[in-house]
This record gives structure tokens, sequence and C-alpha cells, in this order.
């Protein structure tokens, strides 16, 4: 990790990214994280506590996190897993499975192989996911 694309707010364990920053190898965080716009990793992101990944990202690999924020525009080259709820912006789009131990909240032009949750899913608006699973129930929207 190149430290001079991160600064650490230690009150809220939360870790800053600059907008428009980039990784090539694995990224794990032990705490909170907020991913400016436009960044790049090329290899998974491991965050241990939230993660509010910002608009237009792009992650090679596979996303590990608490509760998650996918920004808009974003994509997901691997799967998504939360152990807490799960969402989706619009026109964000997953190449492989987006799972939430909790709910899962996707917004229009959302583009996905797969949706799974043990909670709730809502969906608002038009989306491209080949298969969606709830442990609950199913809410669709017109968006």
């Amino acid at each position: 990790m190149d430290p001079k694309f991160i600064k650490r707010h230690s009150a809220s364990e939360t870790f800053i990214i600059k907008k428009r920053s980039f990784f090539e190898n694995d990224v794990i965080l032990p705490g909170n994280a907020i991913i400016g716009a436009g960044s790049s990793f090329w290899g998974d992101l491991v965050v241990k506590g939230t993660l509010d990944l910002g608009r237009g990202s792009k992650v090679k690999g596979n996303i590990t996190a608490e509760t998650t924020v996918i920004g808009a525009d974003s994509h997901i080259e691997g799967n998504i897993k939360a152990s807490g709820d799960l969402t989706l912006l619009d026109r964000a789009k997953v190449d492989g499975l987006a799972y939430a131990d909790g709910d899962i909240l996707i917004r229009p032009m959302v583009s996905a192989r797969a949706a799974e949750c043990k909670g709730d899913i809502l969906v608002t608006g038009k989306t491209n996911i080949k298969s969606i699973c709830s442990g609950h129930k199913l809410v669709a929207r017109k968006g």
C-alpha cells in the first residue's frame, strides 16, 4: 500500500483514501474505509469495518467488508461479501456474486451475475441481475 494515498482518522478507526488512487496489490484495512471517487484496486479489497466505495471506482478482485456501499458507476470484477447490509448504487456493475448477511438495497441500472442475502432485498427501478435470492422477502419498486 502506498501511504501517500491514505490518511487515518484514529478516533473513528477510519481510513480515508484520496480520489483517483490506485493499488496494485491486495489491500487489507483493519478498520472502516471511505474511498474516494475513481479509485482502482488491482487485487482484493478487505475492510474489517464499514466500506464506502466512491463513485466510478474499480476493483479487479473481491471485496469483503461489514456494511458496504458500492458507489454509482463502480465496477467490481469479482464477488462482494458483506457481513452486514449491502447497497449497490446506480449503474454499479458486479461481475460476480453480491452477497450480504443482512439486507441488500439495489438502485436502478445495477447489473450483477447474482444477488443473495439472508435478509430482505429492495430493488428500485430496472436492473440486470441474472439471479436473486433473499432470505426473507424481495421488494421491487418502479424507478
